[in-house]
């Protein structure tokens, strides 16, 4: 998938004379000289996205500016230089025409220059050090503040609505924050404001199932193109390593929740499976197997002996719920059905319908005789 992206062992390999790193072109102040062009274009393209935001529009496509930062990033690093800070340009237009896909790319490309081209690579190290280096690539990520990739990255789809709306891990949180939020009045002026209530998402997220699990696999291999960058970056500036944290954070919580909106594989028998992946081994009670993973293994329909061990499956699920999503209401609603599915008739039908003189109408409309339950209880 990165390969159907860019070339990244063409933009990695040395050129084909000195030490293979080719020429700094920053030394080329003309206006016409390739870093100068790249640099302009990167700058007409964050203004661009700047301007957008100002204006609250919403999914839109990638800044047109991004593609010419992108081709002729590739070119430089191609043909002319293997440099760090385009790199580092390079995967900023990638992250936002091609979502994690591109930035697996542009991780690869960043690790594959900083192991093969660090003594000869550009920038040089000058009187400020490592600093015109490290600045490029710390500034992805960020530090204290959202780096040039995070914004891209947020608004990546996890999944799509029916619609055919892209729903990314920003409007999650957005999501799973107002459902949160005690105060019915204040909730409803974040529906009022564009954001989805937790529930509506949790429904429509099931229609698109595949595409979630295909989120999840591709989140797994970004995340690891990032820790090939990653330790590239603590194996060459060592303690001085720039910020890198970010990035991996908001892949990891893509992740998780890609796997609990739907995203996570199935076994064989057709049950769930841990959000580690691992199903209960053959004779491994599901708890057990919950506990080891983190997740929750819930045994196939097939595979469930007797009421009362549906019933156990469901007080299962509702604990699940309640540990990891406190806000919803699955929880309450799960715990109850298995607390009234251990209720005889009389007790249930006293519960849900208090009013004693209906109850014995709709009993004597059914053809039971309310004496003769009274008998059996």
């Amino acid at each position: 998938m990165v390969d159907d992206v860019v070339d990244v062992a063409t933009l990695v390999e040395p050129l084909g004379s000195g030490d293979g790193a080719g020429e700094d072109l920053r030394l080329d102040y003309s206006p016409s000289s390739i870093y100068q062009k790249l640099r302009d274009a990167r700058a007409e393209a964050r203004a661009e996205e700047r301007a957008r935001d100002s204006e609250g529009e919403g999914e839109t496509a990638p800044v047109e500016g991004w593609r010419q930062v992108r081709r002729l990033a590739v070119d430089a690093l191609t043909s002319n230089s293997k440099d760090f800070e385009i790199a580092a340009w390079l995967t900023e237009a990638l992250v936002r025409q091609e979502g994690l896909a591109g930035l697996s790319a542009g991780a690869r490309v960043l690790a594959g220059l900083l192991e093969q081209h660090w003594d000869a690579g550009f920038p040089q190290p000058d009187e400020d050090g490592l600093e015109g280096r490290s600045a490029p690539l710390g500034g992805l990520a960020g530090g204290d503040t959202d780096g040039t990739v995070m914004q891209a990255l947020r608004r990546a789809p996890l999944f799509r609505r029916p619609s055919g709306e892209g729903f990314s891990i920003y409007q999650y949180e957005a999501s799973a924050d107002t459902a949160g939020i005690s105060d019915e009045t204040r909730r409803e002026q974040r529906f009022a404001q564009g954001v989805i209530p937790l529930e509506t998402v949790e429904t429509e997220a099931k229609f698109d199932r595949p595409g979630l699990r295909a989120m999840v696999a591709l989140t797994t291999e970004t995340r690891a193109a990032w820790q090939l960058f990653q330790d590239q970056l603590d194996a060459r500036f060592g303690y001085d390593a720039p910020p890198s944290r970010r990035v991996a954070e908001v892949l990891d919580r893509m992740a998780e929740v890609a796997t609990r909106l739907g995203g996570g594989a199935e076994d064989a028998g057709g049950g769930m499976v841990a959000e580690d992946g691992a199903p209960a081994a053959p004779g491994q009670p599901a708890a057990a197997a919950a506990a080891a993973g983190g997740g929750l293994v819930m045994p196939g329909a097939g595979s469930l002996a007797n009421r009362e061990q549906a019933l156990k499956t469901l007080e299962q699920l509702a604990e699940f719920f309640q540990k990891t999503e406190p806000h919803s209401f699955l929880a309450y609603t799960l715990s109850d059905a298995a607390r009234r599915g251990r209720m005889s008739l009389p007790e249930l039908l006293a519960e849900v319908m208090q009013d004693e003189g209906a109850r014995t109408s709709m009993l004597t409309a059914l053809g039971i005789h309310p004496r003769a339950m009274d008998a059996t209880e």
